[in-house]
């Protein structure tokens, strides 16, 4: 049996989708996490910020406003990296969509061959019948 080559690439374009929505479930986990840190550190700033705590709140500043300055950063390069895995969904589902579609036509051009092959014969038999009649 002749293999179809169209349902070979379907397969792998499914893979394909798989994996995209793996990659974007990891990137949507990590920018919430980034995102977390981001709010956590802001509110260490203003914690640590409150009456009484003075002395200590100056030599931890420094390293605060840098740590929430970083968790910012990596909330968004978070961002950044789940829209692009967005995107290489988005890609992936417009390819799956578009062979879906090339399937459906090349099965309905099938169907119509097959039909005009039906009509051809029975165009045949009925000239022959005519011809003996």
């Amino acid at each position: 049996m002749r293999r179809d080559p169209l349902a070979a690439l379907a397969r792998l374009r499914r893979l394909e989708s798989d994996e995209a929505r793996r990659v974007l479930g990891e990137a949507n986990a990590r920018l919430m996490a980034a995102e977390a840190r981001a709010v956590a550190a802001g509110a260490a700033l203003r914690l640590e910020g409150q009456p009484g705590r003075e002395e200590e709140y100056g030599r931890w500043l420094a390293r605060g406003l840098a740590e929430r300055d970083r968790a910012i950063r990596a909330a968004g390069f978070a961002d950044e990296s789940a829209t692009i895995a967005r995107q290489g969904l988005v890609e992936c589902r417009a390819a799956e969509r578009a062979l879906e579609h090339l399937r459906g036509a090349r099965a309905e051009a099938a169907r119509r061959q097959a039909a005009r092959r039906s009509q051809s014969l029975l165009d045949d038999a009925a000239a022959r019948l005519a011809l003996r009649g």
